[in-house]
């Protein structure tokens, strides 16, 4: 119960590096109201990461169910997919990614179009027999730049309670995200309470078991990939803490600084940071007992609150479940109240840090 009213507050830190964008009134209110709206929890750990190798033009993973702390599989079409790159000819690359059957046929797929200013469409076969048609298309607000940029799809319905009573169809329905661009034409919304929401696709995204990506004409190469009912941001920012939080914050669904109801995630369960001061160099550190987030993002887990608990200072986690851990299944974890016999994180960390841990972070 304690840890369940931990996890519905926000961070101290958080909420001075929110007011320190020196917003007016309303606007910080709805901020931090948003913040704190109900959602289904995501994770920060994925189901799948993956840095890729210099010069990757072409990638694809399978996409597997994820099980939740009690044992259950998610499913699969209530996640997102995380797609990193970076454009080096912002008037010439063009590159596609989207959802194939597990013969390889295609499902749902968006392609972006550097030129004339930068164009997005989505496709999709009905039946997986080559016969494409066209969704959705749309204009790149400002058109492709010479940097990085982040490609998101998002599967599954809006988890908001005030659209539940409508009964959309979740297995239709998915989006993708450019650069914190919705890339939606016809966003539908609620009749009393005027949510917005994507229009269903004409096609169920379920049978898309791989995920395809590819750079179509040169000007652009792939950096990253995950997947998961998670959230996920750019490898740099696996070394800044407070920049990984203002980036999820402006792909979140909060309506002044995010993307409102078409939000991928709430801000609700966020990494924590070791200080939310930018002047204090132990900004960038990550909290090695997270409060506030669910190491497998699972939303039905009845009335338990749990802490997660990693020992890497630098991004938040390791990728052994050896040394990041959870207290679902007893308290013996992530142990914030020393007793006998119960080790307490702190511990564990140095144990780790003196074995396993890189050189700067021993002093972290």
């Amino acid at each position: 119960e304690y840890g369940e009213l931990r996890a519905l507050s926000l961070s101290f830190d958080f909420l001075l590096a929110i007011t320190e964008l020196k917003m007016n009134r309303f606007a910080l209110t709805w901020a931090i109201c948003t913040v704190l709206t109900f959602s289904d929890v995501v994770a920060f750990r994925c189901q799948h990461e993956e840095d890729l190798d210099a010069n990757t033009n072409k990638t694809e993973f399978r996409i597997k169910p994820q099980k939740s702390l009690d044992g259950k599989f998610l499913w699969v079409t209530n996640m997102n997919v995380f797609l990193f790159g970076k454009i080096d000819k912002k008037h010439s690359a063009k590159i596609q990614a989207g959802f194939y059957n597990k013969t390889g046929g295609l499902v749902y797929k968006v392609v972006i179009n550097c030129e004339d200013g930068g164009t997005w469409k989505t496709v999709y076969d009905k039946k997986g027999n080559g016969k494409f048609k066209k969704w959705k298309a749309g204009k790149i607000e400002g058109g492709c730049q010479k940097d990085e940029f982040d490609l998101i799809a998002s599967v599954g319905c809006p988890v908001k309670p005030e659209i539940s009573d409508m009964d959309l169809p979740c297995a239709k329905m998915a989006y993708f995200v450019f650069n914190g661009q919705v890339l939606e034409d016809n966003l539908q919304k609620h009749p009393t309470y005027e949510y917005e929401y994507m229009e269903p696709l004409p096609i169920y995204i379920r049978p898309g078991k791989l995920f395809k990506a590819e750079v179509l004409r040169e000007g652009a190469t792939l950096t990253q990939e995950a997947y998961g009912k998670c959230f996920e941001f750019p490898s740099k920012l696996h070394n800044n803490c407070t920049a990984a939080q203002w980036w999820t914050l402006s792909r979140s669904d909060n309506p002044v600084l995010g993307l409102n109801d078409m939000g991928l995630w709430s801000m609700r369960y966020n990494v924590e940071c070791v200080s939310g001061d930018t002047n204090d160099p132990e900004h960038v550190f990550f909290k090695t007992l997270q409060r506030r987030i669910v190491p497998d993002g699972s939303a039905t887990l009845g009335d338990r609150g749990f802490d997660t608990c990693c020992c890497s200072y630098l991004d938040g986690y390791v990728s052994s479940e050896k040394y990041c851990l959870n207290n679902y299944a007893d308290h013996t974890n992530c142990n914030m109240h020393p007793r006998p016999g119960y080790p307490t994180n702190e511990k564990r960390c140095e144990e780790f840090k003196a074995v396993f841990a890189k050189t700067d972070e021993i002093h972290a």
